[in-house]
């Protein structure tokens, strides 16, 4: 059966979890970008369950592993990383043991990627970080020691890392053949190439990128792709998605600086708000604490390179029309002014569909010849497993 590439985000509140599912030939790459996944409960029945639906949405090795190609963190806060020690596999590949009682498998990571600049700003002696962004700092440290030990060869799935962006201090002169710098195109996952496939890598940004005086934090520094997917089977991409984790409003208006003259690097049918459409990316005002808050026109403009029919969406709690930030109402009207311009549409996963239980459904698209198209899914019951396509959407032809 000839596969389709889609894009899953899920509601998980002020979070990101964002699964990409590329087809090529007869063959399905995920990458699971961030993750936040909350314990369910009876006290609050009403809260997605992510985990059940992400392994109903990945497949399992010949080994019965259930797996990711690619994970990417874009920074270690822990609305984006929470649940990695309990449900993935970390340490080395042989090491990993199969379920006896009925439990869900812990999930197998093919190749991770990783921003030692990230950890890096993160840190410092004002943030710390939480046991799983530590979990996932020492499982890539493990991967890059895997990598050192065998002569600087791509070792197995689940010891591989790729390493986006070069570290402080020449830390990563010696194994340049797994890292990824800023400005490269990615085309490969996993060690394999996938010719409907160009990752644009955006940031983290340099140091000496930020004004003079700065010290770049952990959301200034989070991980920021452009995903330019062709339909299966063609190499021209027709669905470009931008993800930046939490980047602020001054990686945003330096974005604009270096890319104003080639603004199709910036392009999008699929932006996820950056920072559950908080008021920070688009001004430096508090919305809270100002009389007049400012927007940035810079930042404004990077973030207002969508195609016709483009879709922005937020992961976050509900947006109310309040004080709040992140989300921030007046944020979400802001893109809705960048979105009401191309004919597209704005969307906070909070007001999904619910589920017969309460809970909020994925926004699932399709990744199309003629751009992304929503998928129109009709569950019989909560299991993610259990899914039915009937029809879909078009959102943009680009």
């Amino acid at each position: 059966m000839f596969k389709k590439s889609t894009i899953h985000h899920f509601p998980v509140g002020n979070g990101d979890m964002t699964l990409i599912k590329i087809a090529s030939g007869d063959k399905l790459y995920t990458v699971l970008v961030d993750m936040y996944i909350r314990q369910c409960s009876v006290e609050d029945d009403n809260k997605c369950d992510v985990l059940t639906e992400l392994h109903g949405l990945i497949e399992s090795d010949d080994q019965g592993r259930p797996y990711v190609d690619v994970l990417l963190l874009t920074h270690p806060d822990e609305d984006h990383i929470l649940g990695f020690e309990k449900h993935f596999h970390v340490g080395k590949p042989e090491n990993y043991k199969l379920k006896k009682n009925g439990e869900k498998e812990k999930i197998f990571i093919n190749e991770l990627w990783s921003s030692p600049i990230v950890f890096r700003r993160k840190c410092a002696k004002t943030h710390t970080l939480c046991a799983d962004a530590d979990s996932f700092a020492e499982e890539a440290r493990r991967r890059v020691a895997d990598f050192r030990s065998n002569s600087n060869i791509i070792g197995a799935e689940g010891n591989r890392i790729r390493i986006i962006g070069k570290d402080v201090d020449n830390k990563t002169d010696n194994i340049m053949d797994i890292v990824y710098e800023l400005g490269d195109e990615i085309t490969k996952l996993n060690e394999t190439v996938i010719p409907e496939l160009k990752v644009l890598m955006l940031g983290p940004l340099h140091d000496n990128e930020f004004p003079e005086g700065t010290s770049p934090d952990k959301n200034r520094s989070s991980v920021i792709m452009q995903w330019a997917i062709a339909s299966n089977g063609y190499t021209n991409p027709t669905n470009h998605i931008l993800l930046g984790g939490d980047a602020g409003v001054e990686v945003w208006e330096i974005l604009w600086k270096k890319h104003n003259a080639n603004v199709g690097r910036l392009k999008y049918d699929i932006l996820l708000a950056p920072h559950h459409c908080s008021w920070h990316t688009l001004s430096y005002d508090s919305w809270s604490k100002s009389v007049d808050p400012k927007v940035s026109a810079d930042a404004l403009s990077a973030l207002s390179q969508a195609k016709d029919g483009a879709v922005i969406i937020s992961s976050s709690d509900n947006i109310k029309n309040d004080k709040s930030d992140p989300p921030n109402y007046q944020a979400m009207k802001e893109y809705q002014k960048i979105v009401q311009d191309v004919g597209g549409e704005f969307k906070c996963l909070a007001d999904q569909k619910k589920n017969t239980d309460g809970s909020p459904e994925i926004l699932t698209y399709r990744l199309t010849l003629n751009g992304p198209q929503l998928d129109v899914v009709e569950k019989p019951k909560k299991a993610a497993s259990i899914s039915i396509i009937t029809g879909g959407e078009a959102i943009g032809h680009g």
